[in-house]
């Protein structure tokens, strides 16, 4: 009764639509490798292969000095990309788009404060253990005791 998954070969096989996109797809990964290897080892991290029109190539870039800098390889880039295409492109396109990063805690390790109250129960029980590592944990932790009380 149950029936088997499909290979995705097969089904865009049959949509012309799925097709095209999957080969689209195909050369700009293609066109993107020989944009990567023409180009000059400090853009490599930097730079992407975005879109290519009739009449322009669209590349994107994580920073602005490397967009500027790429600007001035226009007539290289569109002539080494333009040997692999059918038609020569003579327009080169440059956007910037950061790349985003993981958000970062706000709140600073040593920002981390604790009532007076919590700060005299951490050096009594300091104040009760032999000196080692977790000794000067505790209190490191008590010196970070705020004004109010929790």
């Amino acid at each position: 009764m149950s029936k088997k998954p499909e290979r995705i070969g097969q089904l865009y096989q049959n949509d012309n639509q799925m097709k095209w996109l999957s080969i689209r797809a195909q050369k700009l990964n293609k066109l993107n490798t020989i944009l990567q290897k023409s180009l000059p080892l400090k853009f490599s991290n930097h730079c992407t292969l975005a879109n290519i029109t009739e009449d322009k190539i669209i590349i994107l870039t994580d920073k602005a000095n490397y967009a500027s800098l790429l600007r001035f390889q226009a007539a290289f880039i569109c002539k080494t990309l333009s040997a692999h295409l059918p038609n020569p492109v003579k327009k080169l396109e440059v956007k910037v788009r950061p790349q985003s990063e993981p958000l970062k805690s706000k709140m600073n390790p040593n920002t981390l404060r604790v009532s007076t109250e919590t700060a005299e129960l951490l050096t009594s029980t300091a104040a009760e253990m032999q000196d080692g590592p977790l000794k000067a944990a505790l209190n490191k932790l008590a010196k970070r005791q705020s004004n109010q009380k929790n």
